[in-house]
């Protein structure tokens, strides 16, 4: 399944994504360790790699990256690091293109290189221009993930939907990288019940694969058209970015104590 952080309004909705098992472990040993476990434990894969592939001009702003890193470096148990690689540099096919979940399915097959160095676990990226199939006149998606590796982000669409802000237009750019990144991370690595167990029950029924907490960033509301005003309130406030709650932070925990 497939999850889209998406913008309605401001911003919008959220689809699904649960892998299976890998076959190896970096092509070194077999496993039967799910792909979104290797991210948070640390006893055999003790490095993550984010492979990031972009279009010219379409990169993540420096701080959201920087900020990415900081955060998963004190989040999942990888004592050689987290790095974000630079790999590819892909084709545009113009700041008007249409992109399908064929398409990017696709794209992500064919640019993903998985560095298969013993002890490292990569989670791929691409930041793409275009917009995704998906927009329609109310929504506009920011960010797709799949497959526990895969993560899309449509970086014209999350420039407009920030660049208008008349206060804190560039910090509150940089969040909205961030947020939206660090909340398709999330869901790549298997929250919320999705793929890793729930220490308590705190999914939302209503909005499967959320957290129940308006706090959370994996809140379905982010997903909706409060999310930008959210951030933007809460740094006017002299406040943070959204993260996770104490409920997603005990079922990475757990994982990672096993």
């Amino acid at each position: 399944m497939r999850h889209a952080f998406a913008l309605l309004a401001l911003l919008t909705s959220c689809a699904s994504s649960t892998a299976g098992t890998d076959s190896a472990v970096d092509g070194t040993a077999p496993t039967d360790r799910p792909r979104w476990e290797r991210y948070i434990r640390g006893d055999v894969d003790t490095r993550l790699v984010i492979e990031l592939d972009a279009v010219a001009g379409a990169a993540p702003r420096a701080q959201a990256q920087s900020e990415l890193v900081a955060r998963l470096g004190s989040l999942l148990d990888k004592p050689a690091g987290v790095v974000v690689v630079a790999s590819d540099v892909i084709t545009s096919r113009g700041t008007d293109h249409s992109w399908t979940f064929d398409e990017l399915t696709a794209l992500g097959n064919e640019t993903f290189d998985d560095d298969r160095t013993p002890g490292t676990v990569v989670m791929h990226v691409m930041w793409l221009d275009g917009h995704a199939s998906d927009d329609t006149s109310s929504a506009a998606v920011l960010g797709v993930s799949w497959g526990n590796l895969h993560i899309v982000m449509f970086h014209d669409t999350i420039e407009r939907s920030c660049g208008g802000m008349p206060l804190l237009g560039d910090r509150v750019c940089t969040e909205t990288q961030y947020g939206v990144w660090l909340h398709e991370v999330g869901h790549t690595i298997g929250l919320v019940d999705d793929g890793a167990p729930m220490v308590m029950p705190h999914e939302d029924a209503t909005h499967r694969q959320h957290d129940s907490n308006s706090s959370c960033l994996m809140y379905w509301a982010y997903d909706g058209s409060a999310g930008l005003g959210m951030i933007q309130d809460a740094l006017l406030g002299g406040g943070s970015a959204p993260d996770f709650d104490a409920s997603c932070l005990a079922d990475i925990a757990a994982i990672r104590s096993r």
